[in-house]
C-alpha cells in the first residue's frame, strides 16, 4: 500500500505508455466517441504525470493556491494518502466513462471534469502566483482543452443530446468534484498526517514559482 501511495504516478505514466503501445499495435476499431474518451483518460494520466512527475511539484502549489494554506502546505490540507485517493478515484470514473460510452451524459460529465481543470491550471494557480506556468497547464491546454471540444462537437453534431443530457453531465461534474476531490481530502486532512509529501515536491515548487514568475525570479 505504502509502494502505492507514493508511486502511483508512476504507475499511471506506465499504464500510459502500455495504452499507447496497444493503440498503435492492435488499432482497435472503435466509435468516435469511445476514441475521444480513451483519449480523455490518457490525457488525465498524461495530466498527473505532469504534476507530480515531469516537472513536479503541483501537491504543496495546490495546497497553496486551493486551500490558501502556506505554513504546512507538504501536508494539509492535502497529503500523500488523500492526493493518492484523488487521483487514483479520478481513473475508475474516466474508465467507466470509456466502458458505458453510449451514456453520452456520463461522457459530457467526464468532459467537463477535464475541462474543470482550466479552472485551477489556467485560471487560479497562475493569477494568485504571478506565474506564467504550473506543473499541469500543459496538458489542460494542449490535451484536455482540444479533446473536450472535439467530444462536444461530435455528440452535438450527430444529436446524441437531450437538454436532460446536458443537466446530467453538470451533475455528473459536480458529482466527480464532491467524490473525488473534496471528500477524500476534507475526510484525511491531518495537521499531524505521517502522509507528508515528499520534499522533492516541495523543491520541484519552489524551483517552478523561481523559473515561471512573471517579472523574473525572486531575489
Amino acid at each position: 500500500m505504502k509502494f502505492i501511495i507514493k508511486n502511483w504516478y508512476r504507475i499511471g505514466g506506465g499504464l500510459l505508455l502500455i495504452m499507447v503501445g496497444w493503440l498503435i499495435f492492435a488499432q482497435p476499431q472503435m466509435s468516435r466517441v469511445q476514441w475521444l474518451l480513451i483519449f480523455n483518460f490518457m490525457a488525465l494520466l498524461a495530466h498527473q504525470v505532469e504534476e507530480y512527475q515531469l516537472p513536479g511539484g503541483a501537491p504543496t502549489i495546490i495546497n497553496r493556491v486551493v486551500y490558501n494554506e502556506t505554513t504546512l502546505a507538504d501536508r494539509y490540507p492535502g497529503n500523500e494518502l488523500s492526493i493518492c485517493l484523488v487521483n487514483t478515484s479520478a481513473w475508475v470514473l474516466y474508465i467507466l466513462s470509456i466502458c458505458f460510452s453510449r451514456a453520452y451524459w456520463f461522457g459530457l460529465g467526464m468532459i467537463f471534469f477535464s475541462l474543470f481543470q482550466i479552472l485551477g491550471h489556467g485560471l487560479e494557480m497562475n493569477i494568485k502566483l504571478r506565474i506564467w506556468y504550473n506543473p499541469g497547464l500543459a496538458t489542460t491546454i494542449f490535451l484536455f482543452l482540444p479533446i473536450g471540444i472535439a467530444y462536444i462537437e461530435t455528440v452535438t453534431n450527430r444529436h446524441l443530446l437531450s437538454g436532460w443530457d446536458w443537466f446530467f453531465a453538470v451533475l455528473t461534474l459536480l458529482g466527480c468534484i464532491l467524490v473525488t476531490i473534496i471528500l477524500p481530502v476534507q475526510s484525511l486532512k491531518d495537521k499531524s498526517t505521517k502522509y507528508v509529501i515528499s520534499p522533492w515536491q516541495l523543491q520541484r515548487c519552489q524551483q517552478i514559482i523561481r523559473f515561471a514568475k512573471i517579472g523574473g525570479a525572486k531575489r
